[in-house]
């Protein structure tokens, strides 16, 4: 049954990736896309201890410092979120990147974790070493699977992904962009190097976070992380200037409301005049930890 369910939502999806390219698996997002719903974690054994967290064989050490975070990574997504989980979301983690690429959705190595049909996996990598990162990107990651469960993959698509990534990274303290710091991101801010702040995403924006004005002589990476810390920043603002504002947003997107809707909702104003008062006011000083 669970099967049929996903395939259900991720038709849509994948037919519109598809359209006007031919067959499907000649797209490579499209064979990506079908590689992790054929590999979707819950098809690997679970930990007798938990049967939330599921391992590829070789991978029990993993699986159990994963179990031994997950009650603390929940409690803060569900303060945060301002609601429980509609249902457990099942991890993966992984002996091999090879396995990791076939079910994360992209079939790249490049990120440590992903969050995909509802379900978070985590690259081996967090076991060697950047252990260091397993707290905060499993919370980062669960805390994509929480608004996944509630509004589904297909709506979740939709959200703007500098909300997605920012809020991630706020709730996880920091996870995701651990490698640029709030004094790097203010910086950039101001040199024009701004993520763009929509009030929708798509299957075009499925991934990426594009700035306003690309970074010079940085590494390839670095563009991605710093949007994720600028949209951290942002996020954080936004909780920080209006906690019951933020509230009330949260619980209009996780109804299903479109994000629009849900930002006028909890603070009665748009998004791009949010982000205009952040520029403002919220560069000047601290824009909080993590």
């Amino acid at each position: 049954m669970r099967r049929r369910i996903f395939l259900a939502v991720v038709g849509a999806p994948l037919a519109l990736i598809a359209t006007g390219a031919g067959a499907a698996l000649a797209v490579p997002k499209s064979r990506h896309l079908i590689s992790g719903l054929w590999n979707l974690p819950d098809r690997m054994p679970a930990l007798s201890s938990d049967s939330q967290v599921h391992y590829q064989p070789g991978a029990e050490d993993f699986a159990r410092d994963v179990a031994a975070l997950l009650p603390d990574a929940i409690a803060r997504v569900e303060a945060v979120h301002g609601r429980p989980f509609a249902h457990p979301v099942i991890i993966g983690v992984y002996a091999t990147p090879d396995a990791f690429a076939a079910a994360n959705g992209i079939g790249s190595t490049v990120p440590v974790g992903d969050t995909i049909f509802g379900g978070v996996n985590l690259l081996p990598k967090l076991f060697g070493p950047q252990h260091w990162r397993l707290r905060a990107i499993l919370t980062h990651e669960l805390s994509h699977g929480h608004i996944q469960g509630w509004i589904g993959e297909y709506d979740y698509i939709y959200l703007p992904n500098w909300f997605k990534e920012g809020l991630a990274v706020m709730v996880s303290g920091g996870g995701g962009a651990e490698f640029v710091s709030d004094d790097e991101a203010r910086a950039a801010i101001q040199r024009g190097e701004a993520i763009v702040i929509n009030d929708t995403g798509g299957l075009s924006q499925w991934i990426d976070i594009p700035l306003e004005k690309e970074p010079e002589h940085r590494p390839p990476w670095y563009p991605t992380v710093l949007a994720y810390r600028e949209a951290r920043m942002f996020v954080n603002y936004l909780r920080e200037s209006d906690g019951p504002g933020f509230d009330r947003m949260m619980n209009a997107i996780l109804d299903g409301r479109p994000f629009a809707e849900a930002v006028t909702a909890g603070y009665h104003d748009d998004v791009r005049s949010l982000w205009e008062k952040f520029v403002g006011q919220g560069l000047r000083g601290p824009a909080g930890s993590g």
